[in-house]
């Protein structure tokens, strides 16, 4: 009888164990900042592979992306939106965008001008391929604390970017995004 009685007091401990433990798996992030929770999940997330029925480009982005409105044929953008507990909504957006290319012998200096517009930088990556990031601005030239990484690609005449924009204080979770940027290529 006593034997029975340290076997079942066994067993419920055994079982209270499992019941923390388990609990303890399910919310182990809930007393994460925001940003680790981001982080969290962008590393969680698996890859998705993005083809382009038109132009034929293809892409990757995270499956906690979801796909949203872009303008434009040939245009897709995917986008993170979370909210805050202050109730603003925060996002991300990972764009891919082609632009018909103007006629030009000098892409890089075309590239290094729309840089400047942005009071951004732009660096050659390869001779038909221009890495791009700049903090935004609003059109009174006021600080947005967003970010812009752009990767451009020239292929037959036309560009194709992937553009990464996200909060200046997220850069710290959207480190592998940043680094999909620009190692892009559109075209394996």
């Amino acid at each position: 009888m006593k034997s029975l009685r340290i076997t079942f007091l066994c067993l419920v401990l055994l079982s209270v164990g499992a019941s923390l433990l388990n609990y303890h798996r399910e919310h182990r992030h809930d007393d994460d900042t925001y940003l680790q929770e981001l982080e969290h999940r962008l590393q969680c997330a698996e890859w998705v592979d993005y083809e382009d029925p038109f132009f034929g480009y293809a892409m990757r982005h995270p499956s906690c992306f979801l796909p949203a409105e872009a303008e434009g044929e040939g245009n897709v953008r995917f986008v993170y939106v979370e909210e805050l507990p202050l109730r603003q909504v925060q996002y991300m957006t990972l764009d891919v965008t082609t632009e018909v290319c103007r006629d030009t012998l000098n892409p890089y200096r075309d590239m290094r001008r729309r840089a400047e517009d942005m009071d951004g930088v732009c660096l050659r990556q390869g001779p038909n391929e221009y890495l791009m990031t700049a903090t935004l601005q609003s059109r009174n030239r006021q600080v947005t604390a967003y970010r812009l990484q752009a990767k451009y690609v020239l292929r037959q005449r036309m560009w194709f970017v992937e553009t990464l924009i996200y909060p200046e204080d997220f850069a710290p979770a959207v480190g592998g995004l940043v680094k999909e940027v620009e190692q892009w290529k559109p075209f394996p």
